[in-house]
């Protein structure tokens, strides 16, 4: 069986305990409502005799409610099951999961399986992902200010326009990844792999790439590194030349 089919078959495993647990509530909403007229008719000894001729409601059927099926979200369960990766054991395969748009901040995703899932619009501020497997993974729009991704695999990941400020990337790989518009002020890229990633137009003010794996042609095409620390461990002084890793 296949990556792509056991995970298809743990999601139908799901889908058919909450249908068990729906039917169950479905049942006993019935058994409650087919004892209501008892009930009633032994209160009515209680009211006055002009009232006691009236009839009784209509609104109370004894005929047994059909159950009703609601399918239940893929999208939320995916969710859900992201949500509380951390809780559940860190086993669940996370890989090609749509997150996106999602508020997923804060949590704790430490060696999470992320390979090509969706995460993009989503908001990551300040989680945990360090050692995370994200290769070719959408971030792409994504806020992930002061997230930890240290030691993170996102070779071909796409980080375009995302929020990047003061991140931990130290000895993350980001092999031609797409950082274009990417916002780095601040972030911690030392000993990070950026060969062959995309870095137009970064920003990259502050960031700490001592020791990173960048040439100067990529250090060149980025809109600022003002204050950055440089892969020699100098700061930059306006001159992306002399830097050639």
């Amino acid at each position: 069986m296949t990556r792509l089919e056991d995970r298809l078959a743990r999601l139908e495993q799901r889908t058919e305990e909450i249908h068990r647990m729906l039917m169950h509530l479905i049942e006993l909403q019935t058994q409650s409502m087919t004892q209501l007229p008892e009930v009633q008719s032994s209160s009515s000894t209680s009211v006055p005799e002009q009232l006691a001729s009236e009839p009784e409601p209509s609104s109370v059927s004894d005929t047994p409610m059909e159950p009703i099926w609601i399918e239940p979200d893929p999208l939320e369960i995916q969710y859900q099951l992201a949500v509380n990766w951390a809780a559940a054991g860190r086993t669940e395969d996370l890989s090609d999961y749509d997150l996106s748009g999602r508020n997923l901040r804060n949590l704790d995703l430490k060696d999470a399986k992320l390979f090509r899932s969706n995460l993009s619009r989503g908001d990551l501020t300040a989680s945990r992902l360090i050692k995370a497997e994200m290769a070719e993974a959408d971030l792409s729009r994504a806020q992930m200010a002061r997230v930890d991704l240290t030691r993170a695999n996102l070779t071909r990941a796409d980080l375009t326009f995302t929020n990047l400020s003061y991140a931990k990337l130290e000895g993350a790989k980001l092999r031609y990844a797409l950082l274009t518009r990417a916002n780095l002020a601040g972030a911690n890229l030392s000993g990070a792999d950026l060969g062959g990633a995309q870095l137009n137009k970064a920003n990259m003010t502050r960031a700490n790439l001592k020791d990173a794996a960048v040439n100067h042609r990529q250090l060149a095409s980025v809109s600022a590194l003002d204050g950055a620390t440089m892969p020699d461990g100098r700061l930059y002084d306006g001159d992306p030349e002399p830097y050639k890793t």
